[in-house]
């Protein structure tokens, strides 16, 4: 049985992981900036991506190891790390083949995908609120691909932006719905399974693995792993295991805003007409399944569903 977990009050979360949510949203805002440096550099994203959290869980280690902190992980946050570790390596990945702000606007798709999870597996009621959020989603998903959801108009950048947003849903879910896990043990599974899938990935896609020239690059992704990519990962499982679902999707709305203008700015982007009303929309969605959710309790619910995956602790 999972017990809930307080968050400030029985209705409003506490502020400071709402604060340090926000905080890390914009830092995920403007991840595409060393993204882009490091592929200008001559690393690919998957290898930036297999680099950077190599960089995040060796960090993380050696300060669990310092610390003598004693990790604690159950079978539920493990495959909820793993879940989240391949958004944040899709998403790297689809930064690097795809816009940067159609990139953005696509994984928030999440809260829709995290509704839907919601509902079906964490015994939670559909609303008439999540139909409208749900249908204002799925339109604004459809104008920010041009008013086209065909296969041939979406590319392996926008395939891997979807996917992001869906396993961040499910693996943001289940961190919830179990509070047990540390958040350093968390944090490592989480940049772990990120640099396993990144290399997978690579692997599949047939791309070499770096050489001697570019070990610049290589010694610059360590280090952006260890000092940028390891604080926004810590921070935001962090604040998964202490806000709902769905506020935490909220609060990463402020990613948008920071991305999208950031993107339009300094790439000069084509955004247009299309793409602004599908991001308001998709934003929209959003603010109004979190106000929703708001006006309820933000804590775990205090009996797993059936359909729950159980979460016995690792060993």
């Amino acid at each position: 049985m999972t017990q809930p977990r307080p968050s400030g009050s029985a209705h409003s979360p506490a502020m400071t992981p709402v604060v340090l949510t926000l905080f890390s949203a914009i830092l995920w805002g403007l991840w595409w900036m060393p993204i882009r440096w490091i592929e200008g550099m001559g690393l690919s994203g998957a290898q930036s991506s297999i680099i950077c959290n190599a960089g995040a869980a060796l960090a993380i280690a050696a300060y669990i190891a310092i610390a003598r902190v004693r990790p604690r992980v159950t079978l539920r946050t493990v495959i909820g790390a793993a879940l989240i570790g391949a958004a944040f390596a899709s998403y790297s990945v689809a930064l690097t083949l795809s816009d940067v702000v159609r990139v953005i606007l696509l994984f928030y798709l999440a809260p829709a995908w995290g509704k839907i999870i919601e509902w079906a597996f964490l015994g939670h009621r559909w609303r008439a609120v999540s139909t409208v959020t749900l249908a204002l989603s799925l339109l604004g998903a459809w104008l920010v691909l041009g008013g086209d959801m065909s296969l041939s108009s979406i590319n392996a950048g926008d395939a891997l932006a979807l996917f992001s947003g869906l396993s961040w849903a499910v693996g943001a879910a289940l961190v919830f719905s179990d509070g047990r896990a540390t958040a350093s043990a968390l944090t490592l599974a989480t940049a772990f399974w990120a640099m396993l899938l990144s290399l997978a990935f690579a692997w599949l896609t047939g791309e070499a693995m770096p050489t001697v020239a570019s070990l610049p690059a290589m010694a610059a992704s360590l280090a952006l792993g260890a000092v940028y990519l390891l604080p926004i990962i810590a921070i935001s499982l962090w604040g998964a295991q202490r806000l709902s679902p769905a506020l935490l999707s909220f609060l990463f709305t402020l990613e948008i805003v920071s991305g999208v203008v950031s993107g339009v700015l300094l790439l000069d982007e084509p955004f247009g007409l299309w793409r602004l009303s599908g991001g308001i929309l998709i934003v929209g969605a959003a603010l109004i399944e979190a106000f929703a959710a708001l006006r309820k309790p933000t804590i775990a619910p205090p009996v797993a569903p059936p359909m729950a995956i159980p979460s016995e602790p690792v060993q």
